[in-house]
C-alpha cells in the first residue's frame, strides 16, 4: 500500500469518525454549518489558522465524498469559499481574517464579485468605478455588471480605482463592500427563461470602512489577480472532473 493511499484512508477515516460523533439530522442548517465550519472540515484545504485543516486538494475531495457518503449535509459553498476566503487568507490582515473567514466557512455571509464593468469587461486597467477617502471611510461611485448572485449577497468583492493619477494597472484597491446599504442598487439581468442569475450593480455614494481594504490601499491588483488565479484553477479542476467521469460539457443527457 502506498503512502498516498494510506493518507487517503486516514483522512477519510478521520472525518468519518468525526461525523459519527457530531452529525445530527435534527440540527438546523445554521447549527450544523457552524459546527462543521468551526471543526475545519467545511473547507479542509484552507490553513489551520483559517478554519481549515491544511489538507491537499485531493484530500479535500475525499473529505467532501466522505461527508456525502455519510449522509450529512454538505458544507456551505458559493463565492465566499471559492474566491473571497482564499484571497483574504493570503492578502488580508489578521483582523480581516478574524472578521470574515469564520462567517464564510459557517455559511453566515454570502458574497458576490464586483469586478466587471460596462465597456471594460474584466480588464482591470479599464476600471472606472472610483473610491475617494472621506475620513475613515471610502465613498464609492460607479457601475458593475454580470454580478452573479448580487441580489442575495451580503458582501461584495469590489475592485475600485483609488488613485487615478498612476498607471491604470496601479491605484486599484480590493474592498469588502456591504451590499445592504442605500448606495447600492441591484438591477437583475433577466434571461429568456425569466431567471436572473446576473445583475447590474449601481454604486452611488456607497461607503466602505477604511479597514475593509483587503491587501492595502492601491494594492488591489495583487488581490484581484490571486482571485482570478483561484477561479481559473477551479475551472480547470471542473474540466478535469468532467473528463475523468465522462460527463458531457453541459451535463448528462
Amino acid at each position: 500500500m502506498t503512502a498516498t493511499t494510506d493518507a487517503t484512508i486516514d483522512v477519510t477515516a478521520e472525518v468519518t469518525a468525526w461525523l459519527a460523533d457530531n452529525w445530527d439530522p435534527d440540527l438546523t442548517v445554521e447549527e450544523w454549518w457552524d459546527r462543521l465550519g468551526r471543526s475545519g472540515w467545511a473547507v479542509p484545504t484552507w490553513p489551520v489558522e483559517a478554519y481549515g485543516r491544511g489538507l491537499s486538494r485531493a484530500e479535500g475531495v475525499r473529505v467532501q465524498q466522505a461527508i456525502t457518503s455519510f449522509g450529512a449535509l454538505s458544507a456551505p459553498g458559493g463565492l465566499g469559499t471559492l474566491l473571497a476566503g482564499p484571497t483574504i487568507t493570503v492578502h488580508g490582515s489578521d483582523a480581516q481574517r478574524e472578521r470574515y473567514l469564520l462567517d464564510i466557512v459557517t455559511g453566515k455571509i454570502a458574497w458576490c464579485q464586483l469586478f466587471s464593468e460596462p465597456g471594460a469587461g474584466s480588464d482591470l486597467a479599464g476600471l472606472n468605478t472610483r473610491a475617494e477617502l472621506d475620513g475613515d471611510e471610502w465613498v464609492v461611485n460607479g457601475q458593475k455588471v454580470w454580478t452573479s448572485g448580487g441580489h442575495w449577497a451580503d458582501l461584495g468583492m469590489l475592485l475600485a480605482r483609488t488613485d487615478p493619477d498612476v498607471p491604470k494597472h496601479q491605484g486599484i484597491t480590493y474592498f469588502a463592500l456591504d451590499m445592504h446599504q442605500p448606495g447600492v442598487e441591484i438591477r437583475p439581468l433577466r434571461e429568456l427563461t425569466g431567471r436572473a442569475m446576473f445583475n447590474e450593480v449601481f454604486l452611488t455614494d456607497a461607503r466602505v470602512p477604511a479597514d475593509a481594504a483587503v491587501g492595502g490601499v492601491n494594492n488591489g491588483v495583487g488581490g484581484g489577480q490571486h482571485h482570478v488565479d483561484v477561479r481559473a484553477q477551479w475551472a480547470r479542476r471542473r474540466r478535469w472532473r468532467r473528463r475523468s467521469l465522462g460527463t458531457p460539457r453541459y451535463g448528462r443527457r
